[in-house]
């Protein structure tokens, strides 16, 4: 993993790029783009993404008629979805987990 982020008040927390590297993150095991504009979030153990209310939003990088959407996979796992103008696209966002 990159950087560490300073997120106090966050479970975990992931700033990531369009190719799915990670530019810094907090709880966040791993990173993977799966394929385009889809990825998976691996969070340390200690967290149970069941439990959680994810939070995510697009880079101001992104397409400005980007889209972007979270789901949780499994109790480890959560998933994030970007497109543009309907289709899927890789799009740099960022994810928190409170």
């Amino acid at each position: 993993m990159a950087e560490y982020a300073n997120a106090p008040y966050a479970q975990a927390a992931v700033a990531v790029a369009a190719d799915g590297s990670v530019h810094h993150g907090k709880g966040v095991i791993d990173v993977k783009r799966t394929e385009a504009g889809r990825y998976s979030i691996t969070l340390e153990s200690h967290i149970d993404a069941t439990r959680t209310v994810p939070q995510v939003t697009l880079n101001q990088s992104a397409d400005w008629n980007g889209e972007v959407y979270t789901k949780i996979i499994d109790s480890s796992t959560i998933g994030v979805l970007t497109g543009a103008n309907g289709s899927a696209a890789d799009e740099p966002f960022f994810l928190l987990v409170p």
